[in-house]
């Protein structure tokens, strides 16, 4: 049986032998706990306690095992992906289609008022040169 979000829907009429065969392969996959079989387990909530079963059977049965450590890992992150809350499916609403139609640009208005007299520049001031002579 293949782990997919469709498979755990059979899940729930698994026998405990198949379900932990099922739930040993789900934990050394390693998957994220965003992941969407995750979110169909937590989807069942009469499936997740028995999924909290094996996999304390698992954790029991790996102690002692070279991989104890390993597998403990491995349990704690699928526990980890249990607990987090079951939050739907949010349906996207589709917004009504409004075509914009482009609104007119106003006319510029026209200033009527005067122009502003022209500030007569000054001419620069001319710098003296300044001569230097040399110490007598």
């Amino acid at each position: 049986m293949a782990i997919g979000p469709s498979a755990v829907e059979r899940w729930l009429d698994l026998s405990t032998e198949e379900l932990r065969a099922q739930v040993t392969r789900l934990v050394s996959a390693r998957l994220p706990g965003d992941h969407a079989v995750w979110q169909a387990i937590r989807r069942h909530q009469a499936l997740v306690p028995r999924i909290r079963g094996v996999l304390s059977g698992l954790a029991a049965t790996s102690a002692g095992s070279k991989d104890e450590a390993m597998q403990r890992v491995w349990i704690s992150a699928a526990r980890a992906a249990l607990d987090q809350p079951f939050t739907p499916p949010v349906k996207a609403v589709r917004k009504p289609v409004v075509e914009e139609v482009p609104a007119e640009e106003p006319e510029p208005a026209i200033e009527l008022r005067e122009p502003e007299p022209a500030q007569q520049r000054q001419p620069h001031k001319a710098i003296p040169s300044m001569l230097f002579q040399e110490p007598s």
